[in-house]
């Protein structure tokens, strides 16, 4: 069954607003190497799959050599992080970008993926009264944002309470129990609003 249309929209717009869309090397609040729409790149060697370019003398975009994203990683790693230290302030620390049709790509793929493990983990098998398509929409959305920060694996670890909640449709205690201490407020409030926001919506088959 694919992502429902109106749910990928929104989880879409939102990412991009939270993540940013970033064409640059940048490090996240962890000191985690990033680019695009919030791809964690987790080491060096995993620079080979991200298509990178720099500009030539004539100003024209040019596929960046394997040594040249390393050197880049490189650099970028050993930049401060943290709050006070937004994606943009990497900008004077690169000379390699990803185009905005790879970052779209990236960003397709990752939806997929994402998806594809949301969808295996909330399931009725699993001890949730709904499967993860029929769940609010509000909720799911939700549970992508989180995802798409967390990963699957923090998300089902990390957040017992959240999901013993979501079990049982219990939408005020897991808006309670998403929050999330290493991003922002805002980010927090968005995600706690939508679990909250579902339990005036009906669920959606």
């Amino acid at each position: 069954m694919p992502l429902n249309a109106a749910v990928k929209q929104e989880v879409i717009k939102n990412t991009e607003k939270y993540e940013g869309r970033i064409p640059h090397l940048y490090l996240d609040s962890r000191g985690k190497v990033t680019v695009g729409i919030g791809h964690l790149i987790p080491n060096k060697s995993a620079m080979a799959a991200v298509p990178m370019f720099k500009k030539n003398a004539n100003n024209v975009l040019v596929l960046a050599s394997l040594a040249e994203k390393y050197a880049e990683y490189d650099t970028i790693k050993k930049q401060p992080y943290g709050f006070s230290h937004n994606a943009r302030f990497y900008a004077a620390h690169t000379t390699l970008v990803m185009k905005d049709h790879d970052i779209a790509t990236q960003k397709e793929r990752h939806i997929l993926s994402f998806y594809t493990e949301l969808a295996a983990y909330y399931t009725t098998t699993n001890g949730f009264t709904k499967k993860f398509d029929v769940m609010p929409h509000p909720v799911q959305q939700a549970l992508f944002d989180m995802v798409f920060n967390l990963g699957i694996t923090k998300l089902r670890a990390q957040y017992v309470k959240m999901n013993n909640s979501i079990k049982i449709e219990n939408w005020a205690t897991a808006a309670a129990e998403s929050k999330r201490p290493q991003i922002g407020m805002k980010r927090n409030n968005y995600v706690e609003s939508l679990f909250l926001s579902a339990q005036n919506q009906p669920a959606t088959p």
